[in-house]
């Protein structure tokens, strides 16, 4: 285990969200890749590269994302333009084919978002962690992305009266194919989310209630395979046809979709208390690193981002016992005394200050 401590605001955040970068080729926090670029850097700075290597069994991985943006004396933050490249081993990749290289599991406060938050913060959580496991399924969701988007500009076509309606069947047909394997893999990987986080839950809480994470497709299935899932994807895009056309978008298919956090038979974010919602998105965060262990057949980085001041004692003792099982864990933390003492004596200490880690004296 490693121990990151330092004063808020000296990069021990940063650290673990380079290092989830590595893993996903994007920010957990950030939409675009400007968000990433301190404001005070847009004159004097035009370059930021994150690298690491990866040892497993012998062999080593070199991953890096490098940044770059043109900057000038009037540059101005919300003009800046950012390209980010990719390299595996020295060779220029694609983002997606960085995803799966290195796998890891970040908790933060902001976790709470799953439980509080809107469905499309539901919905990145799931694709990142399915894409990390799944290539295919990445490269389908980056294309029905481009899908929804060409559809949804020939239903204002159509709208204004510049396209016939007839032109969507084309695009309904790849909407479905490729919106039907999307459903299937999320059902699947929420449904086995599900049975880990349930125990897992147990463990955490002297509850007696029964958490289950529940899948909400927007387009209702009852087939068993792709293909029937794909008919009724179509079925339902011709009901609601005309509504499409009058509003401009896609209103039905796994871009809508989302799913529930269930404490026996109530929602979480209308039932539960603060400290119980953090406990579920702990089961939640713990299942998702079995998850990938499981899937991969190799450990995750477990990443643990000043999560600690948020949990009692027990949860603290009880969530580091786990997450120490880990081959490679990192804590950070702006009160070293929150980690247990059984936990101090044998994990590496390291400070932030000033944007830099050092070795704790």
């Amino acid at each position: 285990m490693v121990l990151v401590q330092g004063a808020n605001g000296q990069g021990k955040s940063n650290l673990l969200e380079a290092i989830y970068i590595l893993a996903v080729a994007k920010s957990h926090r950030a939409s675009t890749e400007r968000q990433l670029i301190r404001r005070q850097s847009i004159t004097n700075e035009s370059f930021a590269q994150i690298a690491g290597s990866i040892n497993r069994e012998g062999d080593t991985t070199k991953l890096q994302v490098d940044f770059s943006w043109m900057t000038s004396p009037s540059s101005e933050y919300h003009d800046l333009r950012v390209k980010k490249y990719v390299h595996v081993n020295g060779v220029r990749r694609r983002g997606s084919e960085l995803v799966g290289e290195m796998n890891a599991v970040l908790f933060t406060a902001d976790d709470l978002n799953l439980v509080y938050g809107s469905p499309t913060i539901r919905r990145r959580y799931l694709d990142i962690l399915i894409s990390q496991t799944d290539r295919e399924y990445l490269k389908t969701l980056q294309r029905y992305q481009r899908i929804v988007t060409n559809r949804n500009h020939l239903l204002k076509e159509i709208r204004d009266r510049r396209s016939k309606e007839s032109e969507l069947t084309i695009w309904d047909d790849q909407l479905a194919d490729a919106g039907a394997l999307i459903l299937t893999r999320r059902a699947n990987t929420l449904a086995r989310l599900s049975d880990t986080a349930t125990q897992t839950h147990n463990d955490l809480s002297e509850a007696n209630e029964i958490l289950m994470v529940k899948y909400q497709p927007s387009i209702p299935s009852t087939g068993s395979s792709p293909q029937q899932i794909g008919d009724e994807i179509r079925e339902t895009l011709e009901v609601v046809r005309s509504k499409e056309i009058a509003q401009g978008v896609c209103l039905r298919g796994p871009h809508r979709d989302d799913f529930m956090l269930l404490l026996g038979d109530t929602s979480v974010n209308d039932y539960a208390s603060r400290g119980q919602a953090r406990t579920v998105i702990l089961a939640l965060k713990l299942a998702e690193a079995q998850h990938l262990q499981e899937v991969r057949g190799s450990k995750p980085i477990i990443l643990l981002d000043d999560v600690l001041s948020e949990l009692d004692t027990t949860r603290r003792s009880q969530v580091l016992e786990r997450a120490a099982g880990y081959e490679q864990t990192i804590v950070t933390t702006a009160d070293i005394g929150l980690v247990p003492i059984e936990h101090r004596h044998s994990a590496l200490d390291l400070v932030t200050a000033g944007g830099k880690v050092r070795r704790s004296p």
